[in-house]
């Protein structure tokens, strides 16, 4: 490894640690732990973001759980290397109880801790043609109840605001959504759209994580120019990206297309 490659872990690093820190803050008067990561579109980063803001908790000790409600376009499994062949769907059909879809995820040691740091991780399971209708039923809020029951916090990674209505459905569910803004890229009145909507459909906005973004942004009054000067939130700037490639925005003809 370089050195630059060396720095920029650390750097990346320290953004998480400060982003998980400030995280534990903002839910610590809630009793429920559970949070939506998400974004305005696809593409921003939201799926990395919330796999790599789960391993840093982890590995600061709380007991975390990894929830992937894209039911739609998949992708945190891949992140971590687990299946989803079995998953949300199934237990919310009824198909499979909870405990037989739960994955046990054991993550590397970090400078943080000298043993293995661990989690668990429960993926989409098979895809479904209605999902906003399934998020919607009662079998949900009971499923994210269970998990905030046997875990400290419950990171939900869900589709972007936007281009469907499954995050508004969810949000209402959790203490509070995350939103991921890619900077430089996330056109300003998309990203208070999307804030706006998270907000109308009664759900707070905990932060928001500025991914990719670079000192030479500093200054440039973002806060401001994305519509969270308002007091819903806060910024976080991360500002190397995220581990691997971040997700492809969705085909035109698919639902999470950009416009």
């Amino acid at each position: 490894m370089s050195e630059t490659e060396r720095s920029h872990r650390l750097t990346s690093r320290e953004a998480f640690r400060v982003l998980r820190s400030n995280l534990l803050v903002a839910i610590s008067e809630f009793d429920n732990p559970v949070v939506v990561v998400t974004s305005a579109y696809a593409g921003e980063g939201k799926t990395s973001i919330c796999v790599d803001l789960a391993e840093s908790l982890a590995a600061a000790g709380p007991r975390v759980v990894v929830v992937d409600l894209d039911l739609r376009h998949p992708d945190a499994h891949r992140l971590l290397g687990a299946r989803n062949d079995v998953g949300v769907s199934d237990v919310l059909l009824d198909r499979r109880p909870l405990e037989e879809c739960l994955q046990y995820a054991e993550l590397p040691p970090t400078d943080e801790s000298a043993r293995p740091a661990a989690m668990y991780f429960l993926g989409t399971g098979p895809a479904v043609s209605n999902p906003t209708e399934l998020l919607a039923t009662a079998r949900t809020g009971r499923l994210l109840e269970t998990l905030a029951q046997q875990a400290d916090i419950v990171l939900l990674d869900t589709p972007p605001v936007l281009p469907v209505a499954d995050t508004l459905v969810i949000g209402r569910l959790s203490a509070g959504a995350m939103l991921v803004v890619e900077a430089q890229r996330t056109p300003a009145p998309a990203a208070k759209r999307a804030k706006d909507a998270l907000t109308r459909n009664q759900t707070r906005l905990l932060g928001v994580v500025l991914n990719k973004f670079q000192a030479k942004y500093a200054g440039y009054g973002y806060g401001e120019a994305y519509g969270y000067g308002d007091g819903y939130g806060y910024g976080y700037g991360y500002g190397y990206g995220s581990r691997g490639s971040p997700e492809e925005p969705d085909s035109p003809d698919g639902d999470g297309a950009r416009p």
